[in-house]
């Protein structure tokens, strides 16, 4: 994560088995207050901390929905479901992030929902280096 640039975009996304609840633990930039789980587990707490040191947001803490629309995973006779797949995004770029949601109807062959970001990019155009046109050689 280090050799990447910081004017790069980074984007971890994955199921990391990670509860995170609205407790934000003065991680203000890293966790958003819309956590979904009750407590946060173990390993909640280990990936706050990797996206804190590596300047990452947890994208899906920040934006309201219903549980239903927050759950990633469900167990298979239905009684359990969690929120454990997160994106994150460089909290650089935090801004560009505007939504992320699960969307329950993909068919993906798994008892996970497919998680779906919204970014809006706005980027500047490189002004290229103008190269002035040549006198016309009149000696000629």
């Amino acid at each position: 994560m280090n050799s990447i640039p910081s004017y790069d975009i980074k984007l971890v996304i994955g199921d990391f088995s990670a509860k995170i609840d609205d407790n934000r633990r003065g991680l203000y930039s890293t966790i958003g207050p819309h956590g979904s789980a009750n407590l946060t587990n173990d390993n909640g707490d280990r990936f706050t901390l990797s996206c804190c040191t590596n300047g990452l947001s947890i994208g899906n803490t920040f934006f309201r929905h219903k549980h239903i629309h927050k759950v990633t995973w469900t167990s298979p006779d239905g009684g359990t479901s969690n929120e454990i797949d997160y994106i994150c995004i460089s909290s650089r770029w935090r801004s560009s992030l505007h939504d992320v949601w699960t969307f329950r109807g993909a068919d993906v062959g798994s008892d996970h929902n497919l998680v779906v970001a919204r970014i809006w990019l706005r980027l500047k155009r490189r002004s290229q280096a103008v190269t002035s046109a040549r006198p016309f050689p009149t000696e000629k």
